[in-house]
């Protein structure tokens, strides 16, 4: 019987180092600790669903995950086998199989794997939370770490795995993605119906934001000002600053700047050689080179040049392998 998501292996070792590197590559920086190296394994699969990520993971072996920094997406877990102590600094919660937890941006995380523990989950940035927000008319809510029996999203993320698995060639139509995404963030959403605060007409400042954080999304190297936005979007600066406010929990140039260093970051994990820091960091518009280093290291807790390394070498290794 295949494993979920087999045609996107993205790992397989019985290495420390190797496996910390990989799964840091799809996930986000971390520290993995074993307390038995002879005994561990790991398996990871991954797929891309729009802006979000599928994932099946196993460890096998005591294993502890630290997050180097605090969680910028929210993380969806379904355990399918052992168990799992989830801690962040809004709580714990022992998940075992057939259980689910919600893991929400800004958290400091850390994960103590039994061993043979087996799980599919989701990687949803938080924009495409908010968007998710936005079509449903609701502003953005916090999410509980535990998921209560009977919350709908854990049986559409196994559909939504099983769905992938279905296109025999690997390729999955992005539409497909699109859709699947989409749908998971509707049942995470619909699922905290009573946490949701839903709004009413005349939030100017809210779809105003919306509207700008577009704008930013597809050009992110752009120059424009907060003024520049507000006009575009048809609102003063003051009713644009709310709106990111209300909408994204931050500034018009807070989230620009996030807005970059994503771009930055897909861009040195995919690059090649032949591509420079310094390059990447001016197409994304960062033009101070020093200030552009501090804030990838506060964000992704490594430098530029150590995101660079890593994907050249996971190149070669895929050329030369």
């Amino acid at each position: 019987m295949q494993v979920p998501l087999h045609r996107y292996t993205k790992l397989r070792t019985a290495d420390v180092a190797e496996a910390q590197s990989a799964a840091g590559r799809v996930m986000s920086s971390h520290r993995l600790r074993v307390a038995r190296p002879r005994e561990f394994g790991a398996r990871l699969h991954a797929v891309d669903i729009g802006s979000s990520t599928l994932l099946y993971a196993v460890y096998h072996g005591d294993a502890e995950v630290t997050a180097l920094a605090p969680m910028e997406y929210y993380t969806l877990q379904l355990f399918l086998a052992g168990a799992a102590d989830v801690v962040t600094g809004s709580g714990s919660h022992r998940a075992g199989a057939g259980q689910a937890c919600v893991i929400s941006p800004g958290e400091r995380l850390r994960l103590r794997f039994a061993p043979g523990t087996v799980q599919v989950a989701a990687k949803l940035p938080r924009d495409v939370v908010d968007q998710g927000c936005a079509r449903l008319g609701a502003e953005p809510a916090g999410f509980a770490l535990a998921v209560p029996d009977g919350t709908p999203w854990p049986a559409l993320l196994k559909l939504a795995v099983t769905t992938v698995d279905r296109f025999d060639t690997g390729i999955l139509p992005p539409g497909t993605g699109l859709e699947l995404e989409r749908v998971l963030v509707s049942a995470l959403l619909l699922g905290q119906a009573p946490n949701l605060r839903f709004r009413g007409g005349g939030a100017r400042g809210y779809r105003a934001a919306g509207v700008a954080a577009e704008a930013l999304k597809a050009d992110p190297a752009t120059s424009a000002t907060p003024g520049q936005l507000a006009r575009t979007a048809g609102v003063s600066v003051r009713t644009l600053q709310e709106g990111f406010r209300s909408r994204f929990g931050t500034t018009v140039t807070a989230y620009h700047r996030e807005v970059r260093l994503e771009r930055a970051h897909r861009l040195l994990s995919a690059a090649g050689e032949g591509r420079a820091v310094a390059d990447i960091a001016v197409e994304c518009g960062f033009l101070h080179f020093g200030r552009f280093a501090r804030d990838y290291r506060l964000r992704y807790g490594v430098t530029p040049s150590a995101t660079l390394h890593a994907s050249r070498t996971a190149d070669t290794a895929a050329r030369t392998g």
